[in-house]
């Protein structure tokens, strides 16, 4: 099956132009002017009526995303009735109107496909502010089926007919009904307001679910009341003969897609079965759908209590937070995820403790972990010696990496040179690796007696020497 068999292939394309709520109007006033002119829709009346209710609307359209290239008067002249007429024009062209002529009146009518109207129907009642009312599938199919059991007149075929027609619109119901609760239950996780809660569960979900569906298969629509009488009178009329055969000789001279009598037996059986296995699933499915329809209530009653009861502690400011990023995930316009997430790390400083030592600086680089050991005991008498040796201690290691101590080893490298690159000089161990960072830090210094040169953009601006990764320096002597 081909959807585009039964109607135009841009067919649609007017529900997703920039101009979609316009069109929208445009379509339910269609619907509205074939509600009140029935077979005689002038396009005059049409666009008044286009122009009275959606003046504002149209009055916006935005020709920027339309082809008007045969449409030069509406960029100089963009009148409120130009624009009505272009929208018709989008409609006629899109397959939602044909136009007739009438010579003789001199009128031209708006004529509506079958395709249109079906679909101009289903948009109404999608959108349709009056109550919804439900179609009483269950009830209608046993009063049908019991009357037609005492009758056994010449419209038992028809009759079972309507139970199982009326079995396929209960059983998408039922499926409907499901699906809604669960969507409401689902969109709990995105309602961060206790009043958007309450609005949810006693406003949407009861005017669209509980009242129009839940309710009355409940209450005066039972599947579960009904479930036993229909199934009954279905299988008295199966296994009684006479009946059976008045079902069957009905059933070739209504339904002309049956060419003999075992395909109408055939038939038949099919619809009385499917009506009998649809109620007996449906009974349990019901009960599936009370145990969902408990769980969304404890789920917005419980949502309702935690909104409400979030404590003013550090873990209630946390709480906050938490839910002022989850808002901008949401897609809300208190502000981007990126937008909350920079605040936090301005306001909330965290910090992550490491240390350094001598494998730190040699590749491969590798992440080690600091395990926490029992501390190193002390000496129980700590002598005046002691200090005094490890003051020595760090005097030596300050004379070790002092100002002359730096020049001297950079003069040693340079061997006379007036210019040396660092990946000509030789590293031995950690002691040479430090003394060329500080010997690149110290050029700058009134001592040194060579300058630091950089990499050009077309040169390494790197160079590996043993394990040890440095930059690509040169030094050069400084003229005296």
């Amino acid at each position: 099956m081909n959807l585009f068999e039964k109607i135009p292939d841009n067919f649609f394309s007017i529900l997703s132009s920039k101009n979609k709520n316009i069109y929208g109007i445009a379509l339910l006033c269609l619907y509205e002017a074939l509600s009140i002119y029935r077979n005689k829709i002038r396009k005059s009346d049409y666009l008044d009526m286009l122009k009275s209710r959606g003046e504002k609307e149209v009055a916006l359209f935005d020709f920027s995303s339309e082809d008007i290239e045969n449409e030069t008067s509406l960029i100089y002249e963009p009148s409120l009735q130009a624009k009505a007429n272009f929208v018709l024009r989008r409609l006629i062209e899109t397959g939602w109107v044909l136009i007739e002529q009438d010579v003789r009146l001199g009128c031209e009518y708006l004529l509506l496909p079958t395709y249109s109207i079906s679909m101009l129907s289903i948009l109404y009642e999608f959108i349709a502010t009056s109550d919804k009312k439900y179609v009483s599938y269950v009830h209608s199919t046993y009063s049908d089926l019991k009357l037609e059991d005492e009758e056994q007149d010449e419209y038992m075929y028809k009759t079972l007919e309507s139970a199982y027609n009326n079995t396929k619109s209960l059983e998408i119901e039922v499926a409907k009904l499901d699906h809604s609760i669960r969507v409401f239950h689902r969109q709990l996780s995105g309602i961060f307001s206790p009043n958007e809660v309450l609005v949810q569960h006693f406003d949407e979900c009861r005017d669209d679910v509980i009242d129009p569906i839940y309710h009355p298969l409940k209450t005066s629509d039972s599947i579960i009341l009904y479930q036993g009488p229909i199934t009954s009178i279905l299988k008295r009329w199966s296994l009684t003969s006479s009946v059976f055969e008045k079902l069957v000789k009905q059933a070739l001279h209504e339904n002309h897609n049956l060419k003999n009598e075992i395909e109408a037996e055939q038939d038949v059986l099919k619809k009385i079965n499917y009506i009998q296995d649809t109620y007996a699933r449906l009974t349990n499915e019901i009960g599936d759908i009370d145990k969902t329809q408990s769980d969304y209530i404890k789920a917005s009653t419980e949502k309702v209590i935690y909104l409400n009861n979030n404590d003013k502690s550090i873990r209630g400011k946390l709480e906050t937070i938490f839910l002022a990023t989850a808002k901008a995930i949401a897609g809300e316009k208190e502000g981007t995820y990126k937008d909350i997430t920079k605040d936090l790390q301005h306001t909330i400083l965290f910090y992550q403790q490491g240390y350094f030592d001598s494998e730190s600086v040699a590749k491969p680089y590798r992440r080690n972990v600091r395990y926490d050991g029992e501390p190193l005991a002390l000496d129980e008498e700590i002598s005046d010696d002691n200090g005094e040796g490890l003051m020595k201690s760090l005097l030596s290691i300050n004379e070790a990496y002092s100002e002359d101590a730096i020049m001297e080893f950079m003069k040693e490298k340079f061997h006379g040179l007036d210019e040396v690159a660092l990946k000509d000089i030789p590293i031995h161990d950690i002691e040479d690796y430090i003394m060329l960072i500080l010997g690149s830090a110290k050029a700058s210094s009134k001592a040194s007696f060579y300058d630091v040169l950089h990499p050009s953009e077309e040169e390494d601006q790197s160079v590996s020497i043993k394990d040890y990764q440095m930059p690509n320096l040169r030094y050069i002597k400084k003229e005296m």
